[in-house]
């Protein structure tokens, strides 16, 4: 699997927030999908997002210009890793 093609990012994404909520004692709910709202669902909060954001194009080893995002699908688990691929092969 292409670490960069969004099945990949998706397997990166549950990796980073696996980790990120063990060490608070918890753990990625059930419901974790394509259509998950990382935000509205707790999962992360606004400063997580920035980590996350961070954390991605650290991966990824290159700048993401999250801002040709639509807003709304920042925090779904779909949209985004399926962007962030986009973004990487626009190069």
């Amino acid at each position: 699997m292409n670490p960069m093609s969004p099945e990949g990012l998706r397997t990166f994404l549950r990796t980073y927030l696996s980790e990120k909520l063990a060490s608070r004692g918890r753990e990625i709910p059930q419901e974790f999908g394509d259509d998950c709202d990382l935000l509205l669902s707790g999962i992360i909060d606004s400063l997580g997002l920035l980590d996350l954001i961070m954390a991605f194009q650290e991966h990824c080893g290159c700048e993401i210009d999250f801002d040709a995002l639509d807003p709304e699908k920042m925090t779904v688990v779909g949209p985004l890793c399926d962007f962030v691929s986009a973004q990487i092969a626009k190069g």
